[in-house]
């Protein structure tokens, strides 16, 4: 079954990427640290806010803030493709 195109808009947005069954995507704290690192570089890069996160061993959570679409597209997409 095709998906339907997505909406997207200005204004906050819920990232969530989990591991495959429920799987460790951290290994070590230090994967959370580089995590971080890619998340803030992209987020200056793009003019994106992050005003909150959660990183758990299997799966992490970002509230970000957009001003426009077009960042959106490109900075989602990054986020969520980091460990893939």
């Amino acid at each position: 079954m095709q998906t339907k195109p997505r909406i997207d808009f200005a204004g906050y947005h819920h990232i969530i990427n989990r591991g495959v069954n429920k799987s460790n995507i951290f290994n070590h704290n230090n994967d959370k640290d580089m995590l971080l690192q890619i998340i803030n570089k992209i987020a200056l890069r793009d003019s994106v806010i992050l005003p909150t996160y959660v990183l758990m061993d299997n799966h992490y959570h970002l509230l970000i803030k957009v001003a426009t679409i077009p960042i959106f597209q490109k900075s989602g997409d990054s986020f969520s493709g980091v460990f893939l």
